[in-house]
């Protein structure tokens, strides 16, 4: 059996079934809550959290590390590992206070060391980890332990935002001295679960609970089971036949089916997910910015939410920036413009129109529908698109990042880190090849400056450099709907969607 018909099956037989020596299928993990996801890193998956490929190893790394400290929806900064935190007079140095008496997975007391490390860590380029774009901000040299409990971070310039942009995904604590080759496959965390069964492109992983978690009576359920299908189908019936307990994001296009069951909950977040059109910026036809805005000018962004999210959604701008943030460098969506994109079309050279291949994949919910309909709307503007659905176990290895236009989406980020993460020199994932030293001199500035009016404004304007001049198409931003079995709860899906938080989470 190849490993996506085993994948399928699982996820339709049961949402984490393991194929046994002697064939069978046996069930993993029965007694343990079930969590359905919905992206696969497949062989890339990791244990390391610097190292995360997608959406699928947040299932597992937030579930077992913790970060210092932790945002909610409106990115307030959340005590976590650090207790309390204050700026020096100048801006230049943070210091955050630690949490005592907690524990790492191995036994190991918990200290200002493991904090240093694990950013001085994120920060060496020979691990090669997508925070080093989005903390640019940071000096190795100025991250330094005061005392036990007590860790300061010093840097060239002052960052008012310092203790917001350190939440990103990759910034959980590991252990002073934790090897990358050894974290892949074996975690050391201080979060509530710990690995128990782990292995990369195996369909189940099983989490145990800690018992010496540092947040008491927490967490609540002895153990997770997590699997993924990326069939929408299968994951309805899962969860309608009481086989999984939550699905992390339910497609659009099954909502209907799962709105009034009585014996499923559906939760929404606000603006989560962006879905995106990345183009390379370096490459022919798309190397015109002309072709660029011609292409941003035909989409009808209210259309597609109805469309694609039937609903669950709302507009954006072209940057990760959601329109209704003040950081945002406009108050409304573009408007579709067909004529405005013909005429761009013809000055750009190609005036009887233009042809090129579109790939996708259902990576996330909604995906393929929206390239679909973007194909549909550019027709008349003179685009021939011819939208190539290639399979999505393999697409963010096989064709993300190797092909000049592919559809992409991000989690929801605070300005600063989610202008940078893919649109820097230095980011790991350029789907775009937007190199501009002017940006991200652009952006330095915004993120180091502290009068909060000055920085909104440098924001505003890195956001419309990439929106007007970049190779990105973002039309909207998702509000993610997750599914949960009556007889569960204590589980609240987040806008910030791999910040995944599961201690609360139980099951009957």
């Amino acid at each position: 059996m190849t490993f996506r018909k085993c994948l399928m099956a699982a996820a339709m037989a049961g949402a984490g079934f393991v194929m046994t020596g002697g064939g069978a299928w046996a069930a993993a993990g029965d007694e343990c809550v079930k969590v359905l996801g919905y992206e696969w890193s497949g062989e890339k998956q990791s244990m390391d959290p610097a190292d995360m490929h997608s959406g699928d190893d947040a299932y597992h790394t937030f579930a077992v590390y913790n970060r210092l400290v932790d945002v909610d929806d409106n990115f307030k900064v959340l005590p976590e590992l650090a207790t309390e935190w204050s700026s020096s007079a100048d801006g230049l140095t943070w210091t955050f206070k630690l949490r005592e008496g907690v524990k790492f997975h191995s036994g190991k007391d918990f200290t200002s060391a493991d904090v240093v490390y694990s950013f001085k860590r994120l920060l060496d380029p020979a691990l090669g980890s997508g925070a080093q774009a989005v903390l640019a901000f940071l000096d190795a040299n100025g991250i330094k332990a005061v005392d036990k409990y007590t860790v300061s971070f010093t840097t060239p310039k002052p960052v008012a935002e310092l203790p917001v942009l350190i939440t990103n995904k990759f910034t959980n604590i590991v252990p002073d001295g934790a090897k990358h080759e050894d974290l892949i496959l074996h975690e050391d965390g201080t979060g509530p679960f710990m690995q128990e069964q782990f292995t990369p492109n195996a369909p189940v992983r099983i989490l145990k609970k800690n018992p010496n978690y540092w947040q008491a009576g927490l967490p609540k359920a002895d153990c997770l089971r997590i699997t993924v299908a990326q069939e929408p189908v299968a994951a309805v019936s899962a969860i309608k036949a009481g086989q999984v307990d939550l699905v992390l994001n339910v497609d659009p296009s099954v909502i209907p089916a799962l709105k009034d069951d009585p014996s499923v909950t559906l939760l929404q977040t606000g603006a989560s997910n962006s879905m995106t059109i990345s183009m390379w910026i370096d490459t022919k036809p798309f190397d015109n910015v002309k072709v660029r805005e011609a292409m941003k000018m035909v989409v009808d962004r209210q259309a597609m939410i109805d469309t694609v999210l039937l609903g669950y959604g709302e507009p954006g701008a072209d940057n990760p920036v959601p329109i209704p943030n003040p950081a945002s460098y406009v108050k409304e969506a573009p408007k579709q413009d067909i004529a405005g994109a013909k005429k761009l079309l013809a000055e750009a050279g190609y005036p009887d129109g233009l042809s090129f291949d579109l790939y996708t994949a259902e990576g996330v919910p909604g995906m393929v529908r929206m390239a679909q309909v973007y194909a549909e709307m550019a027709k008349p503007a003179g685009f021939n698109i011819n939208v190539i659905v290639t399979p999505a176990e393999s697409f963010w290895d096989d064709v993300w990042l190797k092909k000049s236009i592919v559809t992409s989406a991000w989690s929801m980020r605070p300005p600063g880190e989610g202008l940078a993460v893919a649109y820097t020199q230095t980011a790991k994932w350029p789907e775009t090849h937007w190199v501009r030293p002017d940006y991200d001199a652009l952006l330095l500035k915004a993120n180091t400056t502290v009068d909060p009016a000055a920085r909104l404004k440098l924001y505003q304007d890195a956001g419309k450099m990439l929106a007007t001049e970049g190779g990105l198409i973002l039309p909207m931003f998702v509000h993610q709907v997750v599914a949960l079995r009556k007889g569960c709860d204590g589980y609240q899906p987040l806008a910030q969607n791999f910040n995944l938080n599961f201690e609360n989470l139980s099951c009957k």
